[in-house]
């Protein structure tokens, strides 16, 4: 048997009508509550979502939001479709203080519409898309990184592009030690974001993984947990988002990435230990993306105001007043445009330098580390930062 192990070096770098009342009590229709929006796709976005959805409840013009999780190219699907997909059974909605509404709200038999699809990838990978309608425009939300995750008890801490390309692409045939076991490879299906997103990076169809499929993160926790318990810490492996490694590193820990002509691998953050999201925010780990929310639009502009407002809350357009976003997204282990240095606009497409309009790399640092760095400085207005960061962002002095 041949033993393919890559050579690599892992790098360290650097109050109107409400649902105030809502919580105990089921909504019996959807349509029913103030000005629903209805979004539907990636598991990702949820969160976040609830903290936009509970300050949403309390606006004089209250805007309801209504929520599916059902993936991330199911979201894509319902904006990609003509007429635009519907959904139906049962919606999630929230109080406002973020608690998620027992029982949520009943969606029209019918089907309601979609209003916002949400993706962790851009549409384009998904099955059977090849781009937008005209009158779908895909706004950015924050950055998500995908890993390759292991048991916390493992030793293996990198993987090459190379080598996961004949894990996940041949599977015992592709003859890695130690992932030759394929009922040790624990994957999704190609409608998730993680294994689209994956699949692009280490270029192997998404519908084509060897291992075992997994409808939720969750099982593929599970079951990498179940493997390092039966003493396969070693040789198990699956695929997982950093945010959701950062909630469970009692459990797992990402491996470091060496892409297709890297010299050596990089952890999603500056070590593994860390969750600053360093090699993420300047380029250097390379599975990433921003979230995807899709609309109908006119000139631009999103057909349905109010699917306006909480696209302009997720993409940062908009600062929330009951609850820190940055702060939220940070411990949520996801990184908002603000604190991003480099861009993309395809799939593990070319980076690009980027400065964001208003940048929140040193506030973005601090909620996610809990301290600032040491070169940032705290201000309370423009005039108290020096010439080489000039504006006072959050607390701190920024370049722009």
């Amino acid at each position: 048997m041949r033993a393919f192990m890559p050579r690599l070096l892992a790098c360290f770098a650097g109050a109107a009508l409400s649902l105030a009342t809502a919580a105990t009590a089921r909504a019996d229709n959807c349509s029913s509550l103030p000005n629903p929006v209805y979004v539907a796709g990636s598991s990702a976005i949820k969160p976040f979502l609830a903290k936009v959805a509970a300050e949403l409840a309390t606006l004089a013009t209250p805007i309801t939001v209504v929520y599916q999780g059902q993936g991330s190219c199911t979201g894509v699907n319902y904006l990609t479709t003509t007429p635009v997909g519907t959904i139906t059974g049962t919606g999630v909605i929230w109080d406002t203080t973020g608690a998620e509404v027992a029982g949520g709200c009943t969606l029209s038999l019918s089907g309601n519409t979609v209003d916002i699809g949400v993706s962790d990838v851009f549409a384009t990978s998904c099955p059977g898309v090849t781009g937008l309608p005209a009158d779908v425009s895909d706004f950015y939300g924050p950055v998500q990184a995908m890993t390759f995750a292991v048991p916390v008890q493992s030793t293996k801490t990198s993987i090459s592009a190379e080598a996961a390309y004949l894990v996940f692409g041949l599977g015992a045939a592709g003859e890695v030690s130690p992932w030759t076991d394929e009922t040790l490879i624990h994957v999704r299906s190609e409608t998730s974001g993680t294994q689209q997103m994956i699949a692009t990076a280490i270029r192997v169809p998404a519908a084509k993984f060897k291992g075992k499929g997994h409808a939720k993160s969750g099982d593929v926790l599970a079951d990498l947990v179940a493997a390092a318990s039966s003493g396969h810490a070693d040789d198990t492996l699956g695929i997982l988002a950093a945010d959701y490694v950062d909630v469970n590193r009692s459990s797992v820990k990402s491996l470091a990435y060496q892409h297709f002509g890297q010299l050596c691998g990089y952890w999603p953050d500056s070590d593994v230990n860390a969750f600053d999201k360093a090699n993420v925010r300047d380029g250097h780990y390379m599975i990433w993306g921003p979230l995807h929310m899709l609309t109908k639009t006119s000139g631009g502009n999103p057909v349905n105001p109010n699917a306006k407002v909480i696209i302009d809350y997720l993409s940062g357009a908009v600062d929330p007043t009951t609850f820190d976003l940055i702060m939220t997204e940070a411990k949520g282990g996801v990184v908002p445009d603000c604190a991003m240095r480099v861009r993309r606009d395809s799939e593990i497409g070319p980076l690009m330098s980027y400065m964001p309009a208003r940048s929140c790399e040193c506030k973005f640092v601090k909620e996610a580390t809990g301290a600032a760095p040491a070169s940032c400085q705290t201000c309370a207005q423009d005039s108290e930062c020096p010439a080489a960061t000039p504006k006072c962002n959050y607390g701190y002095c920024e370049v722009q």
